[in-house]
């Protein structure tokens, strides 16, 4: 890996009420202030593709690599030179969820640790808007 990145938070939600926003792509621009558009082509399974916009950018082609419904899901985007793996992990935790992130970019050095900057800076807030509006949805 030229770049790795991981963040965790704790929310009060349950992994299922974290995992409905995760599961259903067209949420995501709720929870991530960056995104614009998030469509994907079939379930949400490991295989499936997709395409993110994000503000500024053009869109990029994804695919769903690792999916364990209520647990984790891994998606996998080239950009560039460079292959982006986001792994998204749920673990319980005493009243609720830790949601942890994990970014690795494999690619040219100085091109993997620029994208990595931009992909993980909004991260932490964007995990907090997540962990909040599970709550808000509900725990069950």
């Amino acid at each position: 890996m030229c770049f790795t990145y991981e963040r965790s938070t704790h929310s009060a939600a349950s992994a299922a009420a974290v995992w409905r926003l995760y599961s259903d792509v067209s949420r995501w621009p709720s929870f991530d202030a960056e995104a614009e558009r998030i469509e994907l082509d079939g379930p949400f399974a490991a295989g499936s593709h997709g395409t993110m916009k994000f503000r500024g950018q053009d869109p990029l082609a994804f695919v769903l690599t690792e999916v364990e419904p209520e647990r984790v899901f891994t998606d996998e985007t080239p950009v560039g030179d460079a292959v982006v793996r986001v792994r998204h992990l749920l673990d319980p935790a005493p009243e609720g969820v830790r949601i942890t992130q994990r970014v690795e970019i494999d690619g040219p050095e100085a091109f993997a640790a620029e994208l990595g900057a931009m992909i993980t800076a909004d991260m932490p807030a964007t995990m907090t808007r997540l962990a909040r509006l599970a709550e808000e949805d509900g725990t069950p």
